[in-house]
């Protein structure tokens, strides 16, 4: 048999080319020939501008069908997708726009809803539909914004670009800076006092103590009859002597009774007594400030909490930590962060065709909250208010047994799509700076988050940290 020629080969070559040619070009896209067999469902937009047909249709990434068709109802976009069959999607399904990059191609993207609302049937309707910013509108808001700052930038141009302007803020720099080097030497001042002060009462103490122990060999020579005072308790001669010289100052006393002297003047002498007694009016007022000083900065008080919460229906932990600034027993702050594993919650606001609102839940993980509350107790119970785990709230607290139990109840969150966040717990203190702690946490929730709960807490207070700290050894 005779070889094949090369033209045949070419030929056999390009006809295998043009054949595989027309399969790839049935297989473009990653579900070319099951998109044809898939099922339609329609989604209702407001604006689809950019949306063409065969644009993607995505969830989590990837591509799952795709655009079949679009068309203009009632002023509003329907649009056909064509879902292939191995791909369910759930009644409370989520559909929005959204675009590759800043400048690509848009694309519709569904986020999946729940089994327990069964799925949506062949020729169905996703109504659920988030609404996604007009590049357009974003634009006209941007110029609007370089607008105003034009405006503002032109205002301080009036104001500060001429001489005078320029005089201005260079003086409001000196001054600043003059403020601030006379702010340093206030504090720099104020360190050498108070070092000044804590040497010259460790020298008193030592005087102090140098004293009690000469008081104390004193003592021991007058014992044994040693010194002047010895002396007159063992020599009978200077007692009489100092019998004499008593009566003597007798005589002296009678004088100054009589208003005789220097001495007698200033005891009996209107004025001279009014001036004596404004000078001790005048230090007696000072004393009172010092001791009101004092008082006070004794009664500040500033407490350290860490609180660990084990929520049983979740499988995990939640942890506090607080700061508690008590300026007086029946006022309190309180600052401090949380951290909740399932994080901050949001809710988002959706739209389905018939124009009904919905309402989504969506969770932020990994962020800490924060708390931020004043409080003031009156006798056994506390009420508090302010921020609780980034959201607004009230707190009440119930006090028993000279405070080793505490029985408290929070409410916060007060949301008008979802129920308040309410939750009441017990604190019981086994030791010093110990507590026992359990709870009920989110008990009203309509979203699935109750949990009972139980954990532990420490506290610590100031005076507990000064004495920790004391007691670290030191090189």
């Amino acid at each position: 048999m005779s070889s094949i020629s090369t033209e045949a080969k070419v030929g056999i070559f390009v006809l295998a080319a043009m054949v595989i040619l027309g399969y790839m070009s049935f297989r473009v896209g990653e579900y070319g020939f099951t998109l044809r067999k898939g099922y339609p469902v329609k989604v209702v937009f407001d604006n689809v501008t950019g949306l063409e047909r065969d644009a993607a249709v995505q969830i989590a990434g990837v591509e799952v069908g795709r655009v079949e068709d679009i068309v203009l109802k009632d002023g509003k976009a329907v649009v056909t997708l064509r879902i292939i069959p191995t791909v369910k999607l759930q009644r409370d399904a989520v559909a929005s726009l959204k675009t590759h990059g800043i400048l690509g191609d848009k694309y519709v993207d569904i986020r999946p809803g729940t089994e327990e609302y069964g799925y949506i049937p062949e020729g169905g309707e996703i109504y659920y539909v988030e609404k996604t910013a007009d590049l357009d509108e974003m634009l006209r808001e941007l110029g609007t914004i370089t607008n105003d700052v034009m405006a503002v930038t032109a205002l301080l141009k009036g104001v500060l670009g001429d001489e005078e302007g320029e005089m201005n803020l260079r003086a409001i720099v000196e001054n600043t800076r003059d403020l601030t080097m006379n702010l340093n030497r206030v504090i720099e001042r104020g360190d050498r006092n108070l070092t000044e002060l804590a040497e010259s009462l460790t020298e008193t103490s030592q005087e102090i103590k140098r004293a009690f122990v000469a008081l104390a060999e004193v003592s021991e020579r007058v014992n044994r009859g040693e010194g002047t005072l010895g002396q007159l308790v063992e020599n009978r001669q200077l007692y009489d002597n100092l019998a004499v010289a008593a009566a003597s100052l007798q005589d002296i006393a009678d004088q100054i009774r009589s208003g005789e002297g220097t001495i007698g003047k200033l005891i009996y002498e209107d004025e001279t007594a009014e001036n004596i007694n404004r000078g001790l009016t005048s230090i007696e007022r000072s004393m009172e400030g010092i001791n009101r000083y004092v008082s006070k900065s004794e009664q500040f008080r500033t407490f350290i909490t860490y609180r660990g919460e084990y929520l049983a229906e979740t499988d995990n932990a939640k942890s506090y930590f607080n700061v508690r600034l008590q300026p007086r027993e029946d006022m309190f702050y309180i600052l401090g962060v949380v951290a909740d594993p399932r994080g901050k919650r949001t809710t988002k606001h959706y739209y389905d065709y018939a124009g009904r609102s919905y309402y989504y839940d969506e969770y932020e993980k990994d962020t800490l909250l924060f708390d931020a509350q004043i409080g003031k107790r009156f006798k056994d119970v506390a009420v508090r208010g302010g921020i609780f785990e980034s959201s607004g709230g009230v707190g009440f607290d119930y006090f028993a047994f000279d405070d080793s139990l505490k029985l408290t109840f929070e409410a916060f969150d007060f949301e008008e799509d979802r129920r308040t966040h309410l939750k009441a717990y017990v604190d019981y203190r086994l030791f010093s700076n110990l507590y026992l702690t359990a709870g009920w946490d989110d008990f009203i929730s309509d979203h699935g988050n109750s949990s009972v709960f139980a954990g532990f807490s420490i506290h610590f207070e100031d005076r507990d940290l000064k004495y920790l700290l004391s007691s670290v050894p030191t090189p």
